[in-house]
């Protein structure tokens, strides 16, 4: 149900969500569940070739509209300034240091020295604060840079970052899309900015044929020694999963990701190849548009909770693989308080709610509205089950199918009514303010952040707090406000949990085993964690 469901685009990590578990049971984290293993040593050379779900507008990290298989290739050639390790903490990577003040309104970055992009070009200070400059004038990336004042260069390896509030979690901005860091000749071209990536990263870029292929070769000047291993990676698009396992299946791909649950019962059933079985943090939802008619009543959004029967569409749509949710983290995480949020339909409950709202709009008949999701998998299957879910209720929808670009463009400027969703659960909720800000709130037609379009003053209040205040149990219980404000004003019809499996070729190595430069492993595959592959290696 949810493979090409669209994922936490533009500053959202793409690794929102990753779970520090290794333990491999429903909703709670992952493991190595089928297929050999190996203990050879890494072996140089070769190609590897990838799967992804869907393509991207382009790879500018100050303004392209990035999902989560957008970070698995971006991770090929950019570097981001900080990066997740397995304690579930942001620590340096591009980096060498980040460093506040004690009112976290004054954040120090260090750079380590000597290290280039592929161009030439120093990354240093000036390239920093150019780029962190350019997220901030973004219309879109500057959203989620609400605190930020400037950007400094202190001197060639020292940037200063000024904040008009505290801002706690900063760092954990620098590990999502504003952190990837860009060559200032990137950066600067008015005509390949976004077509032409160029980072400090193990890979270099080659060619892109959009809604083809991406192709990148091996950087033999990274300056992280003996940890690429291929000659080369070409990232292939597939928006058809079961076109992609059969490329698997064929020796065509050594490594791709599925989230039907069909494929997964039968890879696993195989044993044939090595996988990582994931259970998202993020969670998958209906994304609802608060501007727009009929959606803009609260009472009709209500409705759309209780008529809504996750079970059912875990056991038909995920084949009895996921897990039910009531807000943006689950019940494991350190972030979770119950919110109040309908733990099962309640269809009287749900009819009541749409009188309701009949008597106070003067309507009748049946609601319609349109119901958007990528066409892509099981989510036609997941779609049709909810319009007959709702159906029952008087809620009659029209179901839109969108290839996932322009699906990502109508949200962020609010052309859409209802859409399928897939996003939140970063490891710190800081990273998911960005979509949930009133500040983030602009008119349909102009690009907002807050694709659900709900202005909340409690909510705000909440997100401020949690920003500004560095003790935990303060911000945790911040954050069980802003879950109950959801379940109440109900912009968002959680849907569940789903499985999601990371899969290899039996010749295919490495997975899981990136190393960070402070030696800390990268954060575990748990959970929905991005997976580095650019530590892939083939054996022969």
């Amino acid at each position: 149900m949810r493979r090409a469901w669209v994922v936490a685009v533009v500053v959202a990590l793409a690794a929102a969500g990753c779970a520090k578990s290794s333990n491999a049971s429903p909703g709670t984290g992952n493991k190595a569940t089928s297929g050999p293993t190996t203990t050879l040593k890494p072996q140089n050379g070769g190609i590897v070739n990838i799967g992804v779900g869907a393509e991207t507008d382009g790879w500018n990290p100050t303004s392209s509209e990035w999902a989560a298989n957008s970070y698995t290739e971006a991770q090929a050639f950019f570097d981001p300034l900080m990066a997740w390790a397995a304690s579930g903490q942001p620590v340096p990577y591009l980096a060498k240091s980040v460093t506040h003040s004690a009112n976290y309104k004054t954040w120090t970055i260090g750079l380590r020295p000597g290290i280039n992009f592929t161009n030439g070009q120093p990354c240093n200070a000036a390239a920093v604060v150019l780029q962190l400059t350019d997220d901030k004038k973004s219309l879109l990336v500057g959203q989620a840079l609400g605190p930020m004042v400037n950007a400094v260069a202190v001197n060639n390896l020292t940037v200063r970052v000024n904040m008009a509030t505290p801002w706690v979690a900063f760092p954990s901005i620098l590990a999502s899309q504003a952190g990837y860091m860009a060559a200032p000749a990137q950066l600067d071209s008015t005509t390949t900015s976004t077509t032409q990536p160029i980072g400090t990263g193990p890979f270099i870029f080659k060619q892109w044929n959009v809604n083809s292929t991406l192709t990148v070769v091996r950087n033999p000047h990274y300056w992280r020694k003996n940890v690429i291993h291929a000659n080369e990676i070409v990232f292939h698009v597939y928006t058809d999963p079961t076109t992609e396992l059969q490329a698997l299946q064929a020796g065509q791909l050594q490594f791709m990701t599925t989230s039907e649950a069909a494929q997964i019962k039968q890879l696993q059933a195989s044993k044939q190849y090595p996988m990582f079985l994931q259970y998202p943090d993020q969670p998958a939802f209906i994304m609802l548009n608060t501007e727009a008619k009929p959606l803009n009543n609260r009472d009709l959004r209500l409705a759309l909770e209780y008529a809504t029967n996750q079970q059912q569409l875990i056991q038909d749509i995920d084949e009895g693989l996921g897990s039910v949710t009531t807000e943006p983290y689950k019940s494991s995480s350190k972030w979770y308080v119950p919110s109040g949020y309908p733990m099962h339909a309640d269809v009287a409950k749900a009819k009541q709610l749409v009188a309701d709202y009949h008597h106070q709009t003067g309507t009748s008949g049946p609601v319609q509205f349109t119901l958007g999701c990528t066409n892509s998998g099981t989510n036609p299957q997941a779609m049709q089950l909810l319009q007959a879910q709702w159906q029952q209720v008087g809620i009659d929808v029209t179901l839109s199918f969108t290839e996932q670009a322009t699906y990502i463009n109508n949200a962020i400027f609010g052309d859409y009514q209802a859409n399928c969703w897939t996003q939140f659960g970063s490891p710190d909720p800081d990273i998911d303010a960005t979509w949930w800000l009133s500040s983030n709130v602009h008119p349909i037609g102009a690009p907002a952040l807050n694709f659900a379009r709900l202005s909340d003053p409690i909510t705000d209040r909440e997100l401020a707090l949690a920003r500004e205040t560095p003790n935990q149990a303060a911000r945790r219980a911040a954050y069980g406000e802003v879950w109950k404000q959801f379940a109440q004003q109900a912009p968002y019809i959680w849907l569940g949990r789903g499985p999601n499996a990371l899969v290899s070729a039996p010749n295919c190595h490495g997975i899981g085993d990136m190393v960070l430069p402070n030696g800390e492993k990268q954060i575990g595959l748990g959970a929905d964690a991005v997976p580095w592959i650019t530590q892939l290696w083939l054996s022969s």
